[in-house]
């Protein structure tokens, strides 16, 4: 895979790709309902950013067993789904620690 961005539901089309060894058809014709990705799978899924995202989060407690810990320690450095496992856009997570950064600098009046 290449290391290029990829939005959600690019990244789902990856995996979904890779999954059935890079065969359009095979993904096309994949029958696994019982996969959260099984509807967002195809190239001209409209639907929106935040359910594409909520779906990879259900897919990785499914790959983790429901272990919330495995998740975040998660060792699969080329897993395409990896940036959105949490559930959350890796945009958003760098704003959080960024705002949380800003707000341990104290100023006490009169220093």
């Amino acid at each position: 895979m290449s290391e290029r961005k990829r939005n959600p539901q690019q990244s789902i089309r990856a995996h979904c790709l890779w999954c059935m060894g890079g065969s359009s058809q095979l993904v096309r014709e994949c029958l696994d309902e019982n996969c959260s990705l099984f509807q967002l799978r195809g190239p001209n899924s409209d639907e929106a950013e935040r359910v594409c995202i909520r779906a990879i989060r259900r897919y990785c407690l499914a790959c983790t067993v429901g272990d919330r810990q495995a998740i975040r320690a998660c060792p699969e450095k080329e897993c395409v789904l990896r940036p959105y496992r949490f559930g959350v856009h890796p945009r958003t997570i760098k704003r959080r620690k960024k705002r949380q950064i800003e707000k341990s600098h104290l100023m006490l009046p009169g220093m």
